[in-house]
């Protein structure tokens, strides 16, 4: 197939974003067309894991329309959610009392990301579609910048009878009595976050988001039921980076990341309280270079250093990657040592932007090591590798940004994308209207 095609195909591909009746999810989509994490370019997704940027990022409002990467929580997916309306406002009172973000989601956003699809360099065990706020605040002084962060995710339901009453504070649509007890837990999150400039040439930003995760499944009177709630709730994610000019045309972008989610349980039945500790922590660090090509295109190369590791002894719940017969006591690591990574946006013409990009886990270990039973200790070594490619597209005075479904190719018929695939061509579409 000539290039000429190619390029028509994906123009083609481009306008159909905007003009096909295709579900979409916003703002993240220009990052995941380029397999980037937020970090290490700048992007106003940034305002998620660090605050202080709340007030750098000029006035935007957004519309998030839902995604079929997988779509309706963590461990139901399918169909459509992660749909949201925010926007960010510098202007309000002339600036006077600093700059506001507000969000207004579906589907309750995995930790320091703005959707499901984004966060802390780990998939977050914990979703559901009950956000009810989230709220930024920020102030710039000088060369200081500061920003706080509220937001919270709730369910309760409450069933009345002549002799019982039971109450279940989570969300049941997480997958199931037991499971969605866990992963489908209320939140209440504050953060905060301050950058500086270091000298004339580098900023640097840190930021710390907390949440409480609760859940809780009573009946009353007890009799002989059991009763449960959570052990721990306690879920934070300390976050830092710098940006560095170092010439003209490349920034270097080093980062480093910090985070616990605490998913523990205690179940009482009659007197008995019996706890079980289950914990995902991890870390990242890492290094980006962000060149300037041209008059507006990006450039990015970088690596990174991973760790995670998964703590349990809860038989109840399951984690990706570990056997059903290992559930009962187990601790699952994995380390990506390195992980690389690259991605290209440039911009055709005024209106069309292309964009691609691809991370290479160059060495990936996983390891499960049960620690009760028989069962066996497994290690597997290997490489991981993720590619996407997206579309952008300028109407006037609204962006719009696509990421092309992987399974969308078809070079058989002469076409690109001319196989129809599961949720559409563009399973995630960006709007975003900047002024």
């Amino acid at each position: 197939m000539s290039s000429r095609w190619i390029l028509k195909g994906v123009v083609l591909a481009a306008a159909l974003a905007v003009a096909l009746p295709v579900v979409a999810s916003a703002q993240t989509s220009r990052l995941q067309g380029m397999t980037l994490q937020g970090d290490y370019v700048k992007d106003y997704t940034s305002i998620y894991t660090y605050p202080s940027q709340v007030s750098n990022v000029g006035n935007l409002f957004y519309a998030e329309v839902g995604n079929t990467f997988g779509g309706g929580s963590f461990l139901t997916p399918g169909g459509v959610s992660d749909r949201s309306v925010g926007g960010v406002m510098g202007n309000w009172w002339d600036g006077r009392f600093g700059t506001w973000a507000f969000h207004l989601r579906q589907t309750t956003p995995v930790l320091g990301g703005g959707d499901t699809n984004s966060g802390a360099g780990v998939g977050d065990p914990n979703t559901n579609n009950n956000e009810e706020f989230d709220v930024m605040w920020g102030k710039k002084v000088g060369g200081t910048s500061v920003g706080l962060r509220l937001n919270r995710s709730f369910f309760q339901t409450e069933t009345n009878t002549p002799v019982v009453k039971t109450t279940l504070a989570f969300d049941p649509s997480g997958g199931g009595t037991a499971i969605g007890q866990n992963f489908a837990r209320n939140i209440l999150g504050l953060g905060g976050g301050v950058g500086f400039e270091v000298s004339p040439n580098t900023t640097a930003e840190f930021a710390l988001l907390y949440q409480t995760r609760t859940w809780e499944n009573t009946t009353s009177p007890i009799g002989g039921a059991t009763n449960g709630s959570e052990d721990s709730p306690t879920t934070y994610l300390l976050s830092g980076r710098a940006m560095w000019q170092w010439q003209p045309n490349v920034m270097v972008t080093p980062i480093f990341k910090w985070y616990s989610y605490d998913l523990s349980r205690k179940s009482v039945t009659g007197a008995t309280t019996t706890t079980f500790d289950n914990t995902l922590k991890g870390w990242q660090i890492g290094v980006a270079g962000n060149w300037a090509l041209g008059t507006n295109d990006l450039m990015v190369w970088g690596i990174d250093f991973i760790s995670n590791k998964i703590e349990q002894i809860d038989p109840l719940f399951s984690f990706a990657g570990v056997a059903a017969v290992d559930q009962d006591s187990t601790t699952v690591t994995e380390k990506i040592t390195p992980r690389l990574f690259a991605a290209l946006e440039t911009h055709v013409n005024p209106w069309l932007t292309l964009r691609f990009g691809a991370s290479k886990g160059a060495y990936t270990k996983l390891k499960n090591e049960p620690t009760r039973g028989t069962a066996d200790k497994v290690e597997t070594t290997g490489a991981t590798f993720e590619m996407n490619i997206g579309a952008g597209v300028k109407l006037g005075t609204v962006q719009f940004d696509a990421v092309l479904a992987n399974n969308s190719y078809s070079y058989a018929n002469g076409l690109l994308g001319g196989a129809t695939p599961t949720g559409g061509f563009f399973p995630k579409v960006t709007a975003t209207y900047a002024y």
